[in-house]
């Protein structure tokens, strides 16, 4: 450690052990999980999910887990995909599922990545928005309106800008930004937000009555997964929910 005027720093020899120390942590609790599973339940398994991934697929595959491994707990963490990606390599994670990290993200981490599917996502509103009362509603028609996103992710953002820009149009208003799809669904439902989500998420919620907002050109995907750093390859719980995983992806 080196001393400064308020408090004290880790040297780079300090970090670089900081880091190992970790690694070593985090394999000393998956071996702990792993023999728990199967006995007494000792330790937790510790994922993390985007907004598509916790609300649509962990509950399903997560109860599938659970009959195998009943003595396994699982603890779940949501939020923007930095976020997790981040708490993935400081070890505070096993694995995360949702977009798949760009290789800019992943350099210099052992990690690995399974691909599932490509997420589509589009912008939707109320059944009973306004903007639907003109049935040739365009781009100009979307900016009376105030946007809402789910997480302020900068892929997303950059995508509507460059969407709006080709069309020599200003960006939207994007007056929310809410990690709480409850809140987005109010929101959406009660003040005439338009929101750009996901399809799994607005499909797995079909009694809140959201209807897609149709642009030519606006839809959009992105290759999601699983990213698990290749310490835990041979884990059996996490090996079991990806097998769960790609069952309900291919169906």
């Amino acid at each position: 450690l080196r001393r400064l005027p308020r408090g004290v720093k880790m040297t780079e020899e300090g970090e670089l052990l900081y880091k190992r120390a970790r690694e070593i942590e985090a394999s000393w609790n998956a071996a702990l999980i792993e023999m728990g599973a199967h006995s007494k339940g000792l330790g937790v398994m510790k994922i993390g999910g985007g907004p598509v991934y916790s609300l649509v697929h962990f509950p399903l595959v997560l109860a599938r887990l659970q009959k195998k491994f009943p003595k396994l707990r699982v603890e779940v963490s949501s939020g923007p995909a930095n976020v997790l990606i981040q708490k993935l390599r400081l070890g505070d994670l096993m694995a995360y599922g949702g977009g798949i990290p760009s290789d800019q993200e992943m350099a210099d981490m052992n990690f690995k990545n399974v691909y599932l599917y490509d997420q589509n996502n589009s912008l939707y509103a109320s059944k009973n928005h306004p903007i639907f009362l003109n049935e040739e509603y365009n781009e100009l028609d979307t900016l009376k309106y105030p946007w809402l996103c789910l997480f302020n992710t900068q892929q997303a953002n950059n995508i509507i800008n460059n969407y709006f820009e080709l069309r020599d149009l200003p960006a939207p208003d994007l007056a929310i930004v809410s990690a709480s799809i409850d809140f987005a669904f109010k929101m959406i439902e009660q003040h005439n937000f338009l929101a750009c989500l996901p399809t799994p998420i607005v499909e797995e919620n079909s009694e809140i009555g959201l209807q897609k907002v149709k642009l030519e050109g606006f839809d959009w995907s992105i290759p999601t997964g699983i990213t698990y750093h290749k310490r835990y390859q041979s884990f059996a719980p996490l090996k079991q929910l990806l097998i769960n995983l790609r069952k309900l992806s291919s169906a």
